[in-house]
C-alpha cells in the first residue's frame, strides 16, 4: 500500500505536472519539481523491485496455484526486472523497450487470467488481463508505424493508427471496470469517491483542452503540455481526448482504491498499481508496477485470512444502521 501511495505521488509529479511546467513556470519551480519527481521516481522503482522480488519468493512457496502459472510469472518477472534495470542510469534502447513491453504483457496476462478464476480477485484479474492486451497492442502499433515510415506506406500507417486506437479503447475498458468495481465497494468511500474521481479527471482534461479567446492560465498551460503526450505514437483515431482523460482518471482511481477499508490490502494495492501502469509497459516504472500488481493479485487470491476478514468487515458495514432509530420504534 505504501508503494502504491508513493507511486501516485511519483505519477502525479512526473506525468501530470513536470512535463507541462517547462516554458510555463519559473525555472526555480521547474527545477524543484523535477528534483522531487526524480526522487519519488527512484524511490518508487526501488520499492517496486523489492515488491517483485518478495512476490517471486512468496509465489515459489505457494502450492495452491498451478505450477505453470507460477513458473511463468516468477521467471518472466525476473526478466522484467533485468530489462527495466538499465533505465536507472540511461534511456532504454528501442529494442529493449519493445522486449520489456512484450514480456510484461505476457506475465500480466497469465496472472490476470489466473486471478480472474477466483471470486475475490475476479475484478482485479479482469483489469490486469485487459491492461495486458492494451500493453501488447501498443508495440504492434509502434512496429507497424516504423515499417510504414520505412516503406512510405500510407495504408500501413493507417493500420498502425487503428491498432493504437484499439489499445486506447481496451485501456479505457480496463479503467471503467476498475471504477465500476470500486463504486460498488461502499456508499461513500466507493461510489462517491469513484464518481468524484471521474468528474475531477474530466475537469482536468477539459481545462487542458479548452480553447479560449485569451492566453491560457498557468494551470491550463501546464495540463495542456503534460496531457498532450498522452495519446502516444502513432496517434489513435478520434480517441486522443480519451487517452488524455485516462491519465488523471487512472491516478485518481488509484487513490480511491487505496482509501478503501473493507477489502484486503493486497487486492487494493494490486488494483492501484495496475491502474498506475496504464497498460504502457514500454515505460520501465509502469512495467514494474504491472508486474508487482500481477504477482500480488495471485497472492491475494490464495490469502484466505484476509479474504474472510474483508467479508466480515463488509457484512458488518452492510448491517450498520444508516440512521438512528426513532424513539417510538
Amino acid at each position: 500500500m505504501l508503494t502504491a501511495a508513493l507511486g501516485v505521488g511519483a505519477k502525479t509529479l512526473g506525468v501530470l505536472l513536470t512535463p507541462g511546467m517547462r516554458g510555463v513556470a519559473a525555472q526555480r519551480a521547474v527545477d524543484l519539481t523535477e528534483l522531487a519527481s526524480a526522487t519519488l521516481g527512484y524511490t518508487f522503482a526501488a520499492l517496486l523491485v523489492a515488491l517483485v522480488c518478495g512476490g517471486s519468493f512468496e509465489l515459489a512457496r505457494v502450492r495452491r496455484i498451478g505450477v505453470t502459472a507460477r513458473g511463468v510469472v516468477v521467471a518472466v518477472a525476473g526478466l522484467v526486472v533485468a530489462l527495466a534495470s538499465p533505465a536507472v542510469v540511461q534511456r532504454l534502447h528501442a529494442f529493449a523497450a519493445l522486449a520489456l513491453a512484450i514480456v510484461t504483457g505476457l506475465v500480466v496476462l497469465v496472472a490476470g487470467v489466473t486471478a480472474a478464476r477466483s471470486a475475490q480477485t475476479r475484478a482485479v484479474g479482469a483489469v490486469l488481463a485487459l491492461f495486458s492486451f492494451s500493453g501488447l497492442l501498443r508495440p504492434i502499433a509502434w512496429q507497424l508505424a516504423g515499417a510504414a515510415g520505412e516503406r512510405a506506406s500510407l495504408s500501413l500507417y493507417h493500420l498502425a493508427r487503428g491498432v493504437s486506437t484499439a489499445a486506447v479503447a481496451v485501456q479505457a475498458g480496463a479503467t471503467l471496470l476498475a471504477a465500476a468495481w470500486l463504486g460498488t465497494r461502499s456508499r461513500v468511500r466507493g461510489r462517491l469517491l469513484a464518481n468524484g474521481a471521474i468528474v475531477l479527471a474530466f475537469v482536468i482534461t477539459y481545462l487542458a483542452a479548452r480553447e479560449g479567446e485569451g492566453p491560457p492560465s498557468a494551470l491550463e498551460g501546464v495540463l495542456r503540455g503534460s496531457l498532450a503526450q498522452a495519446a502516444g505514437v502513432p496517434a489513435p483515431y478520434a480517441l486522443g481526448s480519451i487517452a488524455a482523460f485516462l491519465v488523471p482518471a487512472s491516478i485518481l482511481l488509484a487513490v480511491v482504491a487505496l482509501v478503501q477499508r473493507a477489502q484486503p490490502p493486497a487486492v487494493l494495492a494490486a488494483l492501484a498499481l495496475a491502474l498506475l501502469s496504464q497498460g504502457g509497459f514500454d515505460v520501465p516504472l509502469q512495467a514494474l508496477a504491472a508486474t508487482a500488481a500481477a504477482q500480488w493479485a495471485l497472492l491475494a487470491m490464495v490469502d484466505e485470512r484476509s479474504i474472510w476478514t474483508a467479508r466480515v468487515a463488509q457484512r458488518a458495514a452492510d448491517q450498520q444502521p444508516t440512521s438512528p432509530p426513532s424513539p417510538n420504534a
